[in-house]
């Protein structure tokens, strides 16, 4: 809703001539609930008072206007790591071994394992909590929004742009791999080993399915478009088709968590509709773990359940939770086994910082990381089949930094990484839309932790590069004279209410 003498934000500024008074605008948005206007709420571009002159082609450009945005209990960083990897890790410590041999595997995370891994959660939490400390202050007075529609729309263009070529380049080289037609049909069909067979045709290509991994940003961004233009882009369906493809024929249930998960974090925390709805907006954590059962089920059903249903010893649904409940357990376990196998010995730190031996070219400079001879992935494999199952084979998080730095060194890991968490959901909370949007890309990784540390996978590190470069530009535009100067005026019109 506009007040009088604000100019239209949907239409360029019409600038009067200099011999023209100029009338100052009233741009924040009222404040009173009883007038509150529901609709979303369109950014005016700035006014400029008497006596101002602007030779900065910002001035011409519109102004993002303060949001409001719902936070609700489950969005905080702490709270999740505590609720979903603490809860965890103390029903695998609670668990008999007998239920463990059910899933072909010993029980190895017994009480030195969980203490270490509950010190680990403790360190993780610190370092957000610790965010105030070490991180500078937000100004004092009213938070504008610092996302400007241009950056916005050219973010996510430029990066829309990069995933799409990255589909085009890979399906073009899996098209001269032999992926036709009739191996994605025999996926949807269930024939067995269909997804083996596809997977092989659709190996990743470094340097080309890389640049696929910026979809979680292309996703968000796409999200908060919508939010404020009301307008799908095409470039958001992209990445969401392209996460459900990679979902169904590739076996990758990730691809289709970073692209649904940002979209859908930006979306409920601007939603006017979840702001109304609190007891809904509470509920959300129980519709994600619905939403978890579904997808994990569905995708299962076209893998392993090919294989288990010829057994004929029990029904789908039973089967497919018990299967979803092993999925994390195993993993704790898993990085229990991992955390006996090489603690006390020299190994390479992959599995702590797996991006940097997976960068291009490190190999050939630096040499492969080896254990006992064996490629990590190879050596990881073995050691499952010895004393575990490679059917589970996730290597766990927690225990994987003090396996490999020791207890300080791994217990500094976790402070570490928790503080541009914390800061980044600290910004967000004060009405950063860039900081909403990076943490809606960071929020998976809270949720993949008790798997393994998405953040440092390499898959990840495009994405962080990109996340580094939109904050970075958002910081440096928000400390520039003219935007640290209409601030002023906003506080100077705040205080004169």
């Amino acid at each position: 809703m506009l007040h009088d003498g604000e100019p239209n934000g949907r239409h360029p500024l019409n600038r009067p001539s200099h011999s023209a008074p100029r009338r100052p605008a009233h741009l924040l948005p009222p404040e009173s609930s009883s007038t509150y206007d529901h609709r979303p709420y369109v950014s005016p571009r700035r006014a400029i008072p008497d006596g101002d002159s602007c030779s900065d082609s910002r001035c011409a450009s519109p102004e993002p206007a303060p949001r409001h945005a719902t936070w609700a209990f489950w969005l905080e960083p702490r709270f999740i790591v505590i609720a979903f990897s603490g809860v965890l890790a103390l029903c695998t410590f609670l668990y008999p071994a007998s239920r463990f041999d059910n899933w072909s595997t010993s029980k190895y995370f017994h009480a030195p394992e969980f203490t270490l891994t509950v010190a680990a959660i403790v360190a993780l939490c610190l370092g957000m909590t610790l965010t105030t400390h070490v991180t500078p202050a937000p100004r004092a007075g009213r938070v504008e929004s610092d996302a400007e529609p241009h950056v916005i729309e050219g973010w996510y263009h430029a990066l829309g742009l990069i995933v799409v070529l990255g589909y085009v380049a890979w399906a073009v080289i899996a098209t001269a791999r032999g992926a036709t037609l009739e191996l994605f049909l025999a996926v949807i069909h269930r024939d067995m080993g269909a997804i083996s067979f596809l997977k092989q045709r659709l190996a990743p290509v470094a340097g080309v399915t890389t640049l696929t991994q910026v979809s979680c940003i292309v996703s968000a961004l796409g999200a908060y478009r919508y939010t404020t233009t009301r307008k799908i882009g095409k470039l958001w369906c992209f990445v969401l088709l392209t996460g459900m493809f990679r979902a169904l024929f590739y076996a990758e249930r990730l691809a289709l968590m970073e692209v649904v998960i940002p979209a859908a974090l930006v979306l409920i925390v601007t939603s006017h509709f979840m702001r109304n709805h609190r007891l809904l907006m509470n509920l959300i954590p129980v519709i994600g773990l619905a939403f978890l059962v579904i997808v994990f089920s569905a995708s299962e059903y076209f893998r392993s359940w090919i294989f288990y249903s010829q057994s004929g010893d029990t029904s789908f649904a039973p089967w497919v939770l018990d299967r979803l409940l092993a999925y994390y357990t195993t993993s704790f376990n898993n990085n229990a086994l991992f955390y006996s196998q090489v603690t006390g010995s020299p190994h390479p730190i992959y599995f702590t910082i797996p991006f940097v031996f997976d960068f291009p070219g490190f190999s050939s400079i630096f040499g492969a990381p080896s254990f006992g001879g064996l490629l990590p992935e190879d050596w990881w494999f073995s050691t499952l089949s010895w004393y575990a199952t490679p059917e589970f084979n996730n290597s766990g998080s927690y225990l994987t930094p003090i396996a490999d730095l020791g207890l300080v060194g791994g217990l500094t890991f976790w402070l570490i990484l928790g503080i541009p968490l914390g800061y980044v959901y600290r910004r967000a909370r004060e009405g950063s839309d860039v900081a909403l949007i990076a943490y809606s890309t960071l929020f998976l990784g809270l949720l993949e932790l008790p798997r393994f540390t998405y953040w440092t996978l390499g898959r990840f590190f495009p994405a962080a590069v990109a996340l580094m470069f939109f904050m970075g530009h958002s910081m440096v535009h928000d400390e520039s004279p003219i935007r640290m100067k209409t601030h002023h005026r906003h506080e100077l019109r705040e205080s004169s209410r």
